[in-house]
C-alpha cells in the first residue's frame, strides 16, 4: 500500500494538461518582443509566430527563446511557406492493363504546369476488396524511381479512395494489385506547390579593390540587412572561381562565413548562390580568386534571408497568459527541447495553427549577465581553473624545496 500513492502521483503528474516549465533568466537576453495571439482564439492549440527582419539584426539563431509568464515554452522552428490552397482534378489515362496472377495497371498523368505536383490519385472498384498494392513513379514506363507499398479496402460504403502520392512531379504510375480487385482510377489530383518566404536586398556594387590575383569588394551593409545567401550575377556566363565571403562579428572581428569554389553554368540561371555559414546582418566581403584567369566582372549582388516561423503549443488553461520572445546573446547556448512538447508534423497536418504576431522590438531593461550563465560562468570557470594551476603548482614547488633543504642538511 505504500507504493501505491507515489505511484499514482506520478500518473497524476504525467496526465496534467499543463507541463511544469522552467522560469527563464530573462537578464541574459538584451532583445525582447512580445507575442500577440488573435482575440478569437478557436479550437487550436498550436501557435504559429513568423520572425521578422528585426530579430535577424539582433538575433545570434541559437539564443531564440519564448516564454509563458516567465517560463520557457518549447518550440519548433522552421521555413516560412505560402501555404497553397488550389487543387485541380483530372482523368489519368489507362496505358496497359493485365489480369493474370497478379493484376497490373500503368497509368500516365497529364503534364504539369510550373509549380505544381502530384499529391492524390482516386481509386474505386465494383466490389468490395481488401488489398496490399506495390506502387512505382517514374519519368517513363520504362524505369520507375520509387516504389512504396499501399493498403486499400473497400468494405460496403467505407472505403480508403485515395492514394497518397507524396507530390511527386513523376508522371508514370505502375500499380502491382491482388487478383480480383478490378480497380479504376477515375481521377488524379494535382495542386500548387507550396512558396517558401525570404526578402531580398540588391547591393549597390562599391569599387573594387585590386589584389595579387584577386578581386575585393567591401559592402557596408549599412541598414544591417540580415541574410543567410548571397547571390551573384557576373558578365560572364561560365566560370570557375574560388570565392572567400566573410563578415564583420560584433563591429570589430572579421569571420570567415564561406570559403569554396563555385562552378556556374549558363543553364543554371543568371545568378549563382552562396550559403552562409550564420546569419549575417553586418558589413561583408567577398573575394574572388581569379589565378591565372581574367578578371571576372560583377554585375549583381543580392542578399536572401529565408523567412522562418516558430511554432509551439498554447497553454490550455488560460487565454490570458503574456508570451514574448528574447534573443541577443552571443553566448546563449541551442535550444534542445524534448520532441514530444512542440506540434509535430502529424499535428500540423490536421490542425491549423493560431497565427501570433511579434511586436516591435524592444531592449531588455533587466539585461545584465548572470554569474552562472555564459560569458561571466566562462570567466570564472576560467579563472578556478587557473588558480587551482597555480595553487598546485605552488604545493608542487613547496615539496621539492622541502626536499633540497633536507638533502642539504644530511650532507
Amino acid at each position: 500500500m505504500k507504493t501505491l500513492y507515489p505511484i499514482s502521483l506520478l500518473i497524476s503528474l504525467l496526465t496534467t494538461t499543463t507541463i511544469f516549465a522552467r522560469p527563464l533568466p530573462v537578464e541574459n537576453f538584451k532583445y525582447k518582443k512580445d507575442i500577440t495571439l488573435p482575440s478569437k482564439m478557436g479550437e487550436s492549440q498550436i501557435v504559429k509566430v513568423l520572425l521578422d527582419e528585426e530579430f535577424y539584426k539582433h538575433s545570434f539563431y541559437g539564443d531564440l527563446r519564448v516564454t509563458r509568464n516567465g517560463e520557457i515554452v518549447p518550440y519548433k522552428i522552421q521555413n516560412a511557406e505560402e501555404i497553397s490552397k488550389y487543387t485541380e482534378k483530372l482523368k489519368p489515362e489507362l496505358l496497359f492493363t493485365k489480369k493474370d496472377e497478379m493484376e497490373i495497371y500503368v497509368l500516365e498523368l497529364p503534364k504539369l504546369p510550373e509549380g505544381m505536383s502530384y499529391s492524390k490519385l482516386t481509386v474505386t472498384s465494383s466490389y468490395d476488396y481488401e488489398t496490399s498494392i506495390t506502387l512505382k513513379l517514374g519519368d517513363n514506363p520504362d524505369s520507375f524511381a520509387e516504389t512504396k507499398n499501399v493498403f486499400l479496402y473497400k468494405y460496403g460504403s467505407q472505403s480508403s479512395g485515395e492514394i497518397d502520392l507524396g507530390n511527386t512531379k513523376f508522371r508514370y504510375v505502375r500499380l502491382e494489385v491482388e487478383n480480383g480487385s478490378n480497380l479504376k482510377f477515375p481521377s488524379v489530383t494535382r495542386s500548387k506547390e507550396n512558396k517558401h518566404l525570404y526578402f531580398e536586398k540588391t547591393h549597390q556594387l562599391p569599387n573594387p579593390l585590386l589584389e595579387e590575383n584577386a578581386v575585393l569588394f567591401t559592402f557596408p551593409n549599412e541598414n544591417q540587412s540580415s541574410f543567410q545567401n548571397i547571390k551573384l550575377s557576373f558578365e560572364e556566363k561560365n566560370w570557375e572561381r574560388m570565392i572567400t565571403v566573410r563578415g564583420k562579428i560584433n563591429k570589430k572581428e572579421w569571420d570567415t562565413v564561406f570559403q569554396g569554389t563555385i562552378n556556374h553554368d549558363e543553364k543554371e540561371g543568371n545568378f549563382a548562390e552562396i550559403p552562409i555559414s550564420s546569419p549575417l546582418s553586418s558589413e561583408f566581403t567577398i573575394q574572388i580568386e581569379d589565378g591565372e584567369n581574367q578578371t571576372l566582372h560583377l554585375k549583381e549582388v543580392i542578399t536572401v534571408q529565408p523567412l522562418e516561423e516558430i511554432l509551439f503549443f498554447k497553454d490550455n488553461g488560460t487565454n490570458d497568459a503574456n508570451y514574448s520572445l528574447y534573443y541577443g546573446n552571443p553566448y546563449q547556448w541551442p535550444a534542445n527541447f524534448d520532441p514530444y512538447t512542440y506540434p509535430s508534423s502529424d499535428e500540423l497536418r490536421d490542425k491549423t495553427p493560431l497565427e501570433g504576431k511579434l511586436t516591435k522590438e524592444v531592449e531588455n531593461a533587466e539585461f545584465g549577465y548572470n554569474l552562472i550563465y555564459p560569458p561571466i560562468s566562462g570567466y570564472i570557470t576560467t579563472g578556478l581553473f587557473y588558480i587551482g594551476i597555480g595553487t598546485l603548482l605552488v604545493f608542487i614547488f613547496s615539496i621539492l624545496r622541502s626536499k633540497r633543504l633536507v638533502v642539504k642538511e644530511t650532507v
